[in-house]
């Protein structure tokens, strides 16, 4: 039996928990599968393994720095405890706190792995990485048995920002189960939600609302798809700290009846499946599972040029190291937009900037051209296909065992 060791500080929302929710599912028989979290009251993806908690309870997901550095040393002296004792093949660990423990912890009794999910280059903007992860990363990363990052774009960005050996990188994509998110996406709406979705051309977006995923630009873009399409539907699925600002946007311009929060749902694959069009306004991603699910149902997508993710799902044909686009690009499996600014505005005093104006402008395109949207279906189909997680496990099994 081998025997390995994740870790991740808690099993609650987020791509990276929901990515190693399915690599843990998916792992064949053979496999002895450990699982270290800050702590496991609550859970929120079903999980393969014995998990192990430090028992760090009553703090919020993020805290104070002084919270973090007492949970950095007890997660290191676990870690430690635990490489020693267990005989594991190998240690991998998932965001970039516990990447950094799980390097300081060691790698003379098992292989240290880590995994990078977001850009860090992008996520500087946040004084936790500019002055603390980012430069620990620089010395760190280049100790670790192995990186994985979780795009290509991810990837070029720690070889040429942060000086890590080529050699010492690899990429494995987000592994999705397309069977089950097919058996999820034929579920049937109740009638009240049914109600709210016929006789509309319905546009979805999903993901956490929050800075990162820009929705407020979407919804000052979707005033001019309205005018052109009056009975055009955007749904807003997920819930967060700007839900408040969003909703009183919405109001400002006019949007009730054409803007349709859903909060917090378990099943977002029954609304995209009845989806005319999925876009992700994000200003950065990792991997954005949302826009990767969006293709295995096989929904047309539109996404901004974030590139850690959106180049290689939907633009292949384009250098991920390229400098960003400035005009609508219509891709091999979906469309790109030009980055939006990011600033958040209170109403439409202020003119559409010229990157909302091509989200609109794409939006249109895709309601009203049947043949351009079809084939984008069509494609989403063909692309899916190279995002089985079966796939991704045994590429993760191959660095496992071969580094």
């Amino acid at each position: 039996m081998k025997k390995i060791l994740f870790v991740i500080p808690y099993l609650v929302e987020g791509g990276a928990e929901r990515a190693l929710s399915n690599i843990t599912t998916h792992f064949p028989p053979g496999w002895d599968i450990d699982i270290l979290v800050n702590d496991d009251t609550v859970v929120d993806y079903l999980f393969k393994g014995n998990v192990i908690t430090l028992g760090i309870t009553g703090e919020a997901k993020t805290g104070s720095v002084m919270f973090q550095f007492r949970v950095f040393i007890k997660r290191v002296r676990r870690l430690r405890s635990l490489k020693n004792s267990r005989n594991y093949l190998a240690c991998i660990s998932f965001l970039d706190s516990a990447n950094i423990a799980n390097i300081v912890a060691g790698n003379s009794h098992c292989k240290t792995i880590v995994s990078v999910r977001v850009s860090l280059k992008q996520s500087a903007k946040k004084p936790q990485y500019r002055y603390v992860v980012n430069p620990l990363a620089k010395i760190l990363y280049n100790t670790a048995d192995k990186v994985v990052a979780v795009s290509e774009g991810v990837r070029n960005e720690l070889i040429k920002d942060f000086k890590l050996k080529s050699q010492n990188v690899v990429t494995i994509e987000n592994g999705y189960n397309l069977d089950e998110l097919q058996s999820q996406a034929q579920r049937e709406l109740t009638e009240k939600k049914r109600m709210v979705l016929d006789g509309r051309k319905v546009i979805i977006t999903t993901g956490r609302l929050s800075e990162q995923k820009g929705q407020w630009h979407l919804i000052r873009a979707f005033t001019d798809v309205v005018k052109r399409i009056p009975d055009a539907l955007l749904v807003v699925i997920g819930s967060g700290e700007l839900e408040g600002y969003l909703k009183h946007l919405t109001q400002l311009c006019g949007m009730e009846q054409n803007v349709y929060f859903t909060g917090h749902v378990s099943n977002p694959y029954q609304y995209l499946s009845n989806a005319e069009v999925f876009i992700l306004p994000s200003m950065r991603e990792g991997f954005p599972n949302a826009l990767a699910e969006a293709l295995c149902i096989g929904v047309p997508c539109i996404s901004t040029d974030f590139r850690t993710g959106a180049r290689e799902l939907l633009a292949p044909e384009l250098d991920v190291q390229g400098n960003g686009i400035e005009d609508i690009v219509e891709a091999e499996y979906g469309i790109l937009t030009p980055l939006c600014s990011g600033r958040q505005y209170q109403d439409l005093q202020e003119p559409l900037e010229a990157a909302e104006r091509y989200l609109a402008e794409a939006m249109i395109k895709l309601l009203t051209d049947d043949e351009k949207r079809n084939k984008y279906r069509e494609k989403s189909k063909i692309r899916r296909e190279s995002l089985k997680i079966e796939t991704m496990i045994s590429r993760w099994i191959e660095v496992i065992e071969s580094c």
